[in-house]
């Protein structure tokens, strides 16, 4: 066959474009070599596990170049060794357990000095190691595996008969080595994204369990209040959040906050409003309007840019049915009191954005059967497939019609329900939806005196 480099015009670069038809009439021969490497280097790119990429490279040679035992062996960057990654006898796989430095051996030769090594009778090279592989070599051919001067691997070719191996063989896998090391560092990249998203995701789950502890359920020894709440994130993790907190006898502080942005860093954000609450409250259990303040200054001290927080701050006196509010920047909390549903209209700016805010807070009356809403704007920003957003007007039609029977957990599940309704199957939330609903129920002889118990 007449030398192959005088078709370099024909060579495989990349994503190559088939073998002109016009070569098989002037290089019958050559064009079909051409051709079988053009096609065993379009298939093999384009697999990704690596055991199935190996032994279809095992299979594709074969028809290349005849041997008798086919094995890789791929450079450890770390540990600076060649180590064995597959090995076939005839056409069964084998196990080979092989580790070898640069310039050992034969195959630590090829790969130390970046070049083919083409041995006619490996009995009379004492650079042969020989391998527990059932078969008597005589020959053996070597194709370093690079990806421009970047090592890879090996490709390693033995035969029982001497001088098995032809410059041709040589040129022919030089050509498809080429490909072979890109198909195999695909492979490298495809399994270490998939392990980095596996890590990932484990990181996530754990990360999404620690903020659900972080969260209460309810509270108990606060006499008249049935209290629950919903929290729905929109992604793995939320920036949404909500807490309980013992206020003294009789006495529950709420907090409902939305940080803004989404994902990891609004949760840890969340969460260390939410640490920084119960910090405070141990020590300063003050009105809204001075909690609000001094988590301000707090956070704003914490200066993490382009972060705030929108949140209300609420105490519940139980003797007196009293609910004392402040609010710094969230949605306006709801009061339905006989099917009539009115916003509790108080504003403040967001945690985090200025140093020294002050903050205004107002006193409700409350009596047996009233409801109150607090919800993030993921609810009213709920949209459907025609991003038409759920609304105030269907929230308040939703309340109106709840009955005095429907207790704070039920209120909590129809409002989800009917978001979830509203956006419709399939259709991913852009926000977090978060609320917390108190209902004042009668209770005629109670004792007071207890501090409340988050759960």
């Amino acid at each position: 066959m007449d030398d192959l480099s005088k078709l370099g015009a024909f060579a495989l670069l990349g994503d190559a474009d088939p073998v002109p038809q016009s070569l098989f009439l002037t290089h019958p021969e050559q064009a079909k070599t051409l051709m079988l490497l053009y096609e065993v280097s379009r298939e093999l790119t384009s697999i990704l596990d690596r055991e199935e990429l190996l032994r279809r490279v095992a299979e594709r040679v074969k028809k290349i170049v005849n041997y008798h035992v086919f094995s890789v062996m791929l450079w450890n960057e770390q540990a600076q060794l060649l180590e064995s990654a597959f090995a076939m006898r005839y056409e069964d796989s084998i196990p080979v357990r092989l580790r070898l430095p640069l310039h050992q051996g034969l195959t630590g030769t090829a790969a130390g000095e970046r070049r083919i090594l083409r041995v006619n009778d490996v009995t009379e090279d004492p650079r042969y190691i020989r391998c527990e592989t059932g078969v008597e070599a005589r020959s053996e051919l070597v194709v370093p595996l690079l990806i421009q001067d970047r090592l890879i691997g090996v490709l390693d070719l033995e035969s029982t008969e001497p001088h098995a191996f032809t410059p041709e063989h040589e040129r022919m896998l030089s050509t498809l080595g080429s490909y072979i090391a890109i198909a195999l560092e695909n492979a490298r990249l495809y399994e270490e994204a998939r392990e980095n998203e596996r890590r990932l995701r484990s990181d996530l789950d754990t990360a999404r369990e620690i903020q659900r502890q972080l969260l209460p359920t309810g509270a108990r020894e606060v006499p008249g209040l049935d209290l629950a709440a919903g929290y729905v994130p929109a992604r793995e993790l939320g920036g949404d959040f909500y807490d309980f907190l013992p206020y003294g006898q009789g006495r529950l502080g709420f907090a409902l906050g939305d940080v803004s942005g989404k994902g990891a860093a609004a949760a840890l954000y969340g969460s260390l409003a939410i640490g920084t609450i119960r910090e405070i409250v141990v020590d300063h259990a003050r009105d809204p309007a001075y909690m609000l303040a001094l988590l301000n200054r707090r956070l704003n001290g914490a200066r993490l840019d382009a972060r705030f927080i929108a949140l209300l701050f609420a105490i519940y006196d139980a003797p007196t049915r009293k609910l004392t509010l402040a609010n710094a920047g969230a949605p306006y909390p709801l009061l339905v009191r006989d099917g009539q549903v009115q916003e509790i209209r108080l504003e403040g700016v967001p945690l985090g954005l200025f140093p020294e805010v002050k903050y205004d807070e107002m006193t409700v009356d409350l009596r047996p059967g009233d409801v109150v809403l607090f919800a993030s704007d993921g609810i009213l920003e709920s949209e459907n497939a025609g991003q038409e957003e759920f609304g105030s007007e269907r929230l308040t039609s939703l309340l109106s019609a709840i009955s005095p029977g429907d207790s704070a957990q039920r209120i909590t599940e129809l409002v989800l329900a009917a978001t979830d309704g509203h956006s419709g199957a399939g259709i991913a939330p852009h926000d977090d939806r978060t609320l917390v609903v108190l209902r004042v129920t009668e209770e005629a002889s109670s004792d007071f005196s207890k501090l409340p118990i988050i759960y």
